[in-house]
């Protein structure tokens, strides 16, 4: 169950991210559109809000750069996950 709902998250920010990055291409040539402006607002707190439940859940998806210490690799490697992760 802990994979499925881990596969889902990872599309909705997928698709969250997408939406986002392509209304700011929409915008570069638009960037008066306030109805553009509001879908990119709204698409990426949406990926922000499941980027974050993601990484609380199952560790981070990027390397922060302010890190001070190496906490990415205290989890279990991506590999390690698809089916031999246990909790």
């Amino acid at each position: 169950m802990m994979n499925v709902n881990r596969e889902k998250l990872m599309k909705q920010i997928q698709a969250y991210s997408f939406a986002a990055h392509d209304a700011m291409l929409y915008l570069d040539s638009h960037p008066t559109s306030k109805c553009a402006l509001d879908y990119y607002n709204k698409h990426k707190a949406l990926a922000m809000k499941a980027t974050r439940e993601y990484e609380a859940r199952f560790g981070p998806l990027t390397l922060p750069f302010d890190a001070c210490s190496w906490e990415w690799t205290k989890g279990p490697w991506p590999w390690q996950n698809e089916c031999n992760y246990k909790e």
